[in-house]
């Protein structure tokens, strides 16, 4: 029986060596980490994990490494990308073999597609992949929006099991919970929108922040559950703070400072790969406030 995708998943980091290759001992160091915080799953070859900087044939490596070291009660969800469907099909069914939970389907990036380009694109992998996928929304970085009335029509198909929603668009996934909640899991994909999320009807969230504190995340999702709203409040407006001092203006700096973060509290999880920049001394010394401060009230 395929399993239903919910709660928090993780948009998880690829350690990288200091010269840029692969970390694999860098990769069982997350997925125990995330596996011994409770998450219900890893979303390995993901944007915060530097996806589009990695080959298909890497992707592949990571999504095996991944899969090797995580429990059997954590789902994992790789990521695959490609603007042709002869890309996208090939690496999906490589990964597929590896006997994974389920794919997450990035868009076709650059170039803008229309409705009906997007429609097919979606529609053939969803026919030749004999898996769960999960649709990924985010139109900032690949230029493509999926549109509701697409993935409603999407929808139609069995193997479609989630989408992740990025837009930051909260509207949107509102409309998105309306028109398929009850067929897809509406999975938020930013953490200043998690709790809203939730009270709308949405199944969780696919989060890169939650790589270095992923407590914080998995206890405000069992608070909602649990309804004890204020906690939950609280912890959401934690998350806002960890953000703002982590997101410092660019992707490459969140990229270091994640992995600044989780080096940090003992977690080797290697360095992004270049191009990046090093965050200043300055900004280092607030996350290392904020380290203390989580630390103090238990979320590391």
């Amino acid at each position: 029986m395929t399993k239903e995708v919910k709660g928090i998943f993780i948009a998880m980091i690829t350690p990288f060596t200091e010269k840029g290759e692969i970390y694999e001992e860098g990769i069982r160091n997350i997925v125990e980490w995330l596996v011994s915080n409770r998450v219900h799953g890893i979303f390995p070859n993901s944007s915060t994990g530097e996806a589009l900087k990695m080959t298909s044939d890497e992707r592949v490596r990571v999504a095996r490494v991944a899969l090797e070291h995580a429990s059997s009660n954590v789902m994992v969800t790789p990521g695959i990308s490609g603007n042709t469907v002869d890309h996208a099909v090939d690496e999906a069914r490589k990964i597929a073999d590896l006997g994974v939970d389920g794919i997450v389907v990035i868009p076709p990036y650059y170039y803008r597609l229309s409705f009906k380009a997007l429609e097919k694109f979606y529609r053939s992998i969803l026919e030749k992949i004999d898996k769960p996928v999960l649709l990924y929304n985010i139109p900032s970085s690949s230029c493509n929006m999926l549109e509701v009335e697409l993935v409603k029509q999407l929808a139609e198909y069995s193997n479609l099991a989630a989408i992740k929603d990025s837009s930051g668009n909260l509207s949107y996934t509102g409309n998105l919970i309306r028109e398929i909640g009850d067929k897809v899991s509406v999975m938020q994909g930013s953490e200043l929108l998690l709790l809203p999320t939730l009270a709308m009807g949405g199944k969780g969230g696919v989060l890169g922040i939650a790589n270095f504190v992923p407590k914080l995340f998995v206890n405000l999702y069992n608070s909602f559950r649990e309804k004890e709203l204020e906690k939950a409040t609280m912890l959401q407006k934690t998350a806002y703070d960890v953000l703002y001092r982590l997101v410092l203006g660019s992707t490459d700096s969140f990229f270091y400072n994640v992995k600044y973060a989780l080096r940090k509290i003992g977690i080797d999880v290697g360095y992004p790969r270049e191009p990046y920049a090093v965050t200043s001394p300055e900004d280092l010394a607030r996350i290392d406030e904020m380290i203390e401060y989580l630390r103090n009230e238990g979320l590391l």
